[in-house]
């Protein structure tokens, strides 16, 4: 009977795994980050929230191992709150629970709201980033972020209201520069870097990507859906930020161990002539 049930196992596994490598293939000429979210949260009920999770954790491994494709797609998962609009909080509050329970680190990460590290808790703090702004009315603020002139721009990097941020990210004039700057910038508000973070345009910047993983002011859910994408580099860096999340540093580490299992002799070979004393201190040291 066991023997039977581990073959039923096996063989879910690889079809949920084929699955997940037919939704990414789909999404490649789909340019709309919400259809791709309710494509995927279709899916999701379909398969009901026993395996649900499984589908998602195929998902998020497939962009650790840096599979054709998911990275890009996991990406998407930045926008959480879209897919459970799509699903209903109430059944994504379910996959939630199943994952606890199976210990699927990866993907109750992304269904978590945890704090940031750090946060802007007073008004006065987000006026203080901003003081040449302070007396402009909001409406104006908006309607200087859609000018088309850089010095302007430049004036507005500092930001907190998300829709005034989200008319910056949609200029044409806006620069990678710009958004690594905002990304970086501390201290902000969750709500600023989560406006970056879901931007179809400047999500698939690696340069804005790294800003935000590497800023303690970014919600942690945010980070997870980012941290399988970046290079195994900066996964080391991530583990050892004393700034980032406890559990920001603790889920690169996962992602370090499975791209190590992945290489061949060779390269692993060549990765531990380089961060062997790094690696010891991270896993050993750290735990």
């Amino acid at each position: 009977m066991r023997d039977l049930l581990r073959i039923f196992r096996v063989l879910l596994t690889r079809k949920l795994a084929a699955r997940a490598v037919e939704l990414v293939r789909e999404s490649g000429g789909t340019r709309s980050q919400d259809m791709i979210l309710y494509v995927l949260a279709r899916e999701l009920v379909e398969l009901g929230p026993d395996l649900a999770p499984l589908l998602l954790r195929e998902l998020v491994m497939g962009s650790a191992r840096c599979e054709k494709g998911f990275p890009e797609y996991v990406r998407h998962l930045c926008h959480i709150r879209v897919l459970a609009s799509h699903t209903g909080n109430d059944f994504m509050s379910e996959v939630l629970l199943r994952c606890r329970r199976r210990q699927m680190d990866e993907v109750v990460e992304l269904l978590t709201d945890v704090p940031a590290q750090r946060r802007i808790y007073h008004t006065e703090e987000k006026e203080s980033r901003t003081p040449a702004q302070d007396y402009l009315p909001l409406g104006v603020r908006k309607s200087l972020a859609r000018k088309p002139h850089p010095s302007t721009l430049e004036t507005l990097l500092h930001e907190q209201d998300p829709s005034v941020i989200r008319n910056l990210l949609g200029n044409p004039r806006t620069v990678e520069e710009m958004v690594v700057k905002m990304a970086s910038l501390r201290p902000t508000s969750a709500e600023a870097l989560e406006e970056i973070a879901v931007h179809p345009r400047w999500q698939a910047m690696y340069k804005v990507r790294k800003a935000l993983v590497s800023n303690p002011y970014t919600p942690p859910r945010t980070v997870h859906a980012i941290l399988p994408t970046l290079l195994l580099p900066d996964l080391i860096d991530a583990t050892m930020s004393p700034v980032l999340h406890p559990n920001v540093r603790a889920a690169a580490k996962r992602f370090i161990i499975h791209r190590v299992a992945l290489m061949d002799q060779a390269e692993r070979e060549q990765f531990n002539r380089r961060y062997a004393a790094i690696l010891k201190r991270i896993f050993l040291e750290t735990g």
